[in-house]
């Protein structure tokens, strides 16, 4: 009779163990501001997203806004994304000049799972890429 209660409690412990899963709180709209810095001038990005897909991306920079085209918002995978990562450089005018960078980003507490790089130039010039996420320590 022990073994039986003995094998019962080893055989349900893997259950319990695994009762509780992390999930992903995906973005469903949202603004970002930034005063700036140096002179990225003050940037504010607004975007919305349905089930996985965004479908609104506006970026005011450079005393400008600059609406991402349905084009250029196609590019962006689907997926569930619930970060995101904005940066200025303010680059060399023959290469598109100042630059916005922002990534959006899937992951949970063990890290970073996928990344969407969408790059904006005082130009207008987008570009729109998967990047491999990176860890640092």
């Amino acid at each position: 009779m022990n073994k039986l209660i003995v094998i019962l409690t080893i055989l349900l412990l893997p259950s319990f163990a695994l009762a509780s899963k992390e999930g992903v709180l995906p973005i469903s709209s949202f603004t970002i501001e930034s005063k700036g810095i140096g002179e990225s001038g003050p940037i504010k990005i607004t975007g919305q997203k349905h089930q996985d897909e965004i479908t609104l991306l506006i970026v005011e920079a450079f005393g400008k806004e600059y609406k991402i085209t349905a084009d250029n918002l196609k590019k962006i995978h689907k997926a569930s994304y619930n970060g995101i990562q904005i940066s200025y450089e303010e680059g060399y005018k023959q290469l598109g000049g100042k630059t916005i960078y922002i990534i959006l980003q899937m992951g949970f507490t063990s890290g970073v799972k996928k990344q969407m790089q969408i790059s904006l130039t005082e130009n207008n010039t987008v570009k729109v890429e998967e990047i491999k996420p990176t860890i640092t320590k």
